[in-house]
């Protein structure tokens, strides 16, 4: 009954479709029996549990439209192993959860989906809106939260309480930081894809290679993150936060230091998988963005182009020689300059005019700029006081988390990795 309810909420047509995208069955008439046929059949099995072919095409529907990917049976074919080894995974967590009683309950799955609709700011509401605007399978959406909430409680619950961090290793942690300040620093996300075999490498790469592929098209990247990475920062997109250079292995940092802001790697290989990194940003570590200094202006403007009048030249010269604060500015050019000089008050540089930034970016305090078009004249700018913001290393208790968290990742990857290694797992489809 269930199997055949959801045939009439999905329809016929847009099941054979899917099927076809998924199995290759040449010369199928399309008729309805044979569609409910193929709709019956196992994708896997997981210990006693099944994933059907159904649950595999609402699953790849749901990855093809959260990850913004260019939807074709090329490449529902292709990822379509990944997302069945995503599902198998799933399986395995959500009958760990059963095992050690674990329930998630319809409270959890509510606030599982506002805060989802808080990060993507749709605002309430929005979930049950994309699901239907998109015709999805608001059954599976719900088993795949259903499983990340209950694999967090799995892994809180049986690993938490052995990971600790002594004091001596905040200490190691924070005197690290400090003794790096001033080196690269990467906000990054992550998609990491497991060869758990020599035998899967080659069907891995084609995966990662696709999604690098979408991914350089304008496919989301938090969206793919969630849908294909097994790590754990897939539940919050990928994102890893900042991270020093030499923090990352060395091939991710080797590539990373290479790629702008924007960018995204190629398919990684590390002793584990394979890596694709995004990079949002580039800092110095524990050195303030240059864009959050505070700056109290002061400006000089003159009508008509520099080279209009010897005496503009001149004056120039003369504030470059004798001008070093403001009020001394100011007085030199009174009388001799446009209504507009004077005095700008304080501002942030990211507030400031792109060409204005790249002006006055490194000017030292009681120093002008070079000279800028301005309307049908030029003006200068000076510095009159520079505030650069002080950056603190994170204190103890966010060091401590941040190691435990790390430790804890580590753990439960290992974790998932012994209920593969002990489940029953049977793919019937390739």
């Amino acid at each position: 009954m269930i199997i055949a309810s959801r045939l009439i909420a999905v329809g016929l047509t847009t099941l054979a479709l899917l099927v076809a995208s998924i199995l290759p069955t040449p010369g199928r008439d399309g008729a309805p029996a044979a569609v409910a046929q193929d709709v019956l059949r196992i994708a896997a099995v997981v210990n006693e549990e099944v994933i059907s072919i159904y649950d595999l095409a609402a699953r790849l529907e749901i990855v093809i439209a959260t990850s913004n990917l260019k939807d074709n049976n090329q490449l529902r074919r292709q990822i379509a192993p990944q997302v069945l080894r995503s599902m198998i995974d799933e399986s395995l967590q959500l009958q760990e959860a059963t095992r050690l009683d674990v329930d998630v309950d319809d409270d959890a799955i509510a606030n599982a989906i506002e805060r989802l609709e808080g990060r993507t700011g749709g605002g309430p509401g929005s979930f049950d809106k994309f699901v239907r605007g998109k015709n999805l399978s608001r059954i599976s959406l719900v088993n795949q939260l259903r499983a990340e909430i209950a694999w967090a409680t799995v892994v809180g619950r049986r690993l938490g309480s052995s990971v600790t961090v002594g004091e001596d290793e905040i200490d190691e942690a924070i005197s690290r930081l400090e003794n790096s300040r001033g080196q690269p620093e990467f906000r990054i996300s992550e998609i990491f894809l497991a060869v758990e075999s020599p035998d899967r490498e080659a069907e891995v790469i084609e995966v990662a290679e696709n999604l690098v592929t979408q991914l350089r098209q304008g496919a989301d990247f938090r969206g793919i993150a969630r849908q294909f990475s097994q790590s754990a920062t897939a539940a919050v997109g990928g994102d890893v936060g900042w991270i020093l250079e030499s923090q990352l292995p060395p091939k991710l940092a080797e590539v990373t230091r290479r790629l702008a802001p924007g960018d995204v790697s190629g398919p990684i290989r590390t002793f584990e998988g394979f890596f694709i990194v995004e990079v949002n940003a580039k800092r110095r570590v524990l050195t303030a963005d240059p864009m959050q200094t505070k700056l109290h202006l002061s400006q000089v403007v003159f009508e008509g182009g520099v080279s209009d009048t010897t005496v503009q030249l001149e004056l120039l010269a003369r504030l470059r020689r004798e001008a070093s604060t403001c009020k001394g500015l100011l007085d030199i050019v009174k009388g001799q300059s446009s209504d507009l000089s004077g005095d700008l008050g304080t501002v942030l540089i990211k507030d400031l005019p792109r060409d204005v930034q790249l002006a006055v970016m490194d000017v030292p305090a009681g120093q002008l700029s070079d000279p800028m078009p301005y309307e049908s004249g030029i003006r200068v700018l000076m510095i009159c006081e520079r505030e650069t913001p002080q950056v603190q290393p994170p204190d103890r208790q966010q060091m401590r988390q941040t190691i435990a968290n790390r430790r804890l990742e580590l753990l439960a990857r290992r974790y998932l990795r012994d209920l593969r290694r002990h489940a029953f797992v049977d793919v019937r489809i390739q």
